[in-house]
Protein backbone atom coordinates (compact mmCIF):
# COMPACT_ATOMS: atom_id res chain seq x y z
CA UNK A 1 0.00 0.00 0.00
CA UNK A 2 1.02 3.42 -1.01
CA UNK A 3 1.50 6.76 1.20
CA UNK A 4 -1.88 8.40 1.22
CA UNK A 5 -1.86 11.91 1.05
CA UNK A 6 -3.92 14.42 3.49
CA UNK A 7 -5.90 14.78 0.56
CA UNK A 8 -6.75 10.85 0.36
CA UNK A 9 -7.28 10.82 3.86
CA UNK A 10 -9.97 13.83 4.13
CA UNK A 11 -11.49 11.79 0.81
CA UNK A 12 -11.64 8.50 2.90
CA UNK A 13 -13.29 9.98 6.08
CA UNK A 14 -15.69 11.98 4.03
CA UNK A 15 -16.59 8.66 2.01
CA UNK A 16 -17.43 7.12 5.96
CA UNK A 17 -19.60 10.05 7.02
CA UNK A 18 -23.77 9.00 6.86
CA UNK A 19 -25.32 10.50 3.85
CA UNK A 20 -29.23 10.29 5.35
CA UNK A 21 -30.86 11.47 8.62
CA UNK A 22 -30.20 8.66 11.17
CA UNK A 23 -32.66 9.73 13.18
CA UNK A 24 -35.01 7.10 12.72
CA UNK A 25 -32.45 4.54 13.68
CA UNK A 26 -32.04 6.15 17.27
CA UNK A 27 -30.91 3.59 19.89
CA UNK A 28 -29.82 0.76 17.28
CA UNK A 29 -26.67 0.31 15.19
CA UNK A 30 -26.57 0.64 11.76
CA UNK A 31 -23.87 -0.35 9.13
CA UNK A 32 -22.94 1.99 7.00
CA UNK A 33 -21.40 1.19 3.30
CA UNK A 34 -20.66 4.60 1.82
CA UNK A 35 -22.55 6.74 3.93
CA UNK A 36 -26.08 5.08 3.33
CA UNK A 37 -27.84 2.55 5.79
CA UNK A 38 -27.44 -1.20 4.80
CA UNK A 39 -28.92 -2.94 8.15
CA UNK A 40 -29.75 -2.51 11.69
CA UNK A 41 -29.60 -3.83 14.76
CA UNK A 42 -30.04 -3.30 18.67
CA UNK A 43 -27.26 -5.51 19.25
CA UNK A 44 -23.99 -4.64 17.60
CA UNK A 45 -22.98 -8.98 17.35
CA UNK A 46 -26.59 -9.28 15.59
CA UNK A 47 -25.35 -6.61 13.03
CA UNK A 48 -21.75 -7.92 12.17
CA UNK A 49 -23.58 -10.85 11.56
CA UNK A 50 -25.82 -9.66 9.54
CA UNK A 51 -25.77 -11.44 5.93
CA UNK A 52 -26.28 -7.84 4.51
CA UNK A 53 -23.44 -6.39 6.20
CA UNK A 54 -20.21 -6.64 4.65
CA UNK A 55 -16.32 -7.15 6.38
CA UNK A 56 -15.55 -3.09 5.39
CA UNK A 57 -18.82 -1.49 6.27
CA UNK A 58 -18.87 1.19 9.28
CA UNK A 59 -20.55 0.00 12.26
CA UNK A 60 -22.23 2.79 14.98
CA UNK A 61 -24.52 3.30 17.64
CA UNK A 62 -26.90 5.93 16.60
CA UNK A 63 -27.70 7.81 20.00
CA UNK A 64 -31.69 8.08 21.26
CA UNK A 65 -33.00 11.02 21.61
CA UNK A 66 -30.79 13.07 24.03
CA UNK A 67 -27.67 10.52 24.23
CA UNK A 68 -24.29 11.13 23.23
CA UNK A 69 -21.73 8.37 22.16
CA UNK A 70 -18.11 8.50 22.62
CA UNK A 71 -16.26 6.44 20.37
CA UNK A 72 -12.28 6.06 21.78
Amino acid sequence: MGTMTVEDVAREQERLLPKEDLTPYGGRWVALRDGFVVATSMDAVALRDDPRVSPGDTLLPVPAGGETIHIL
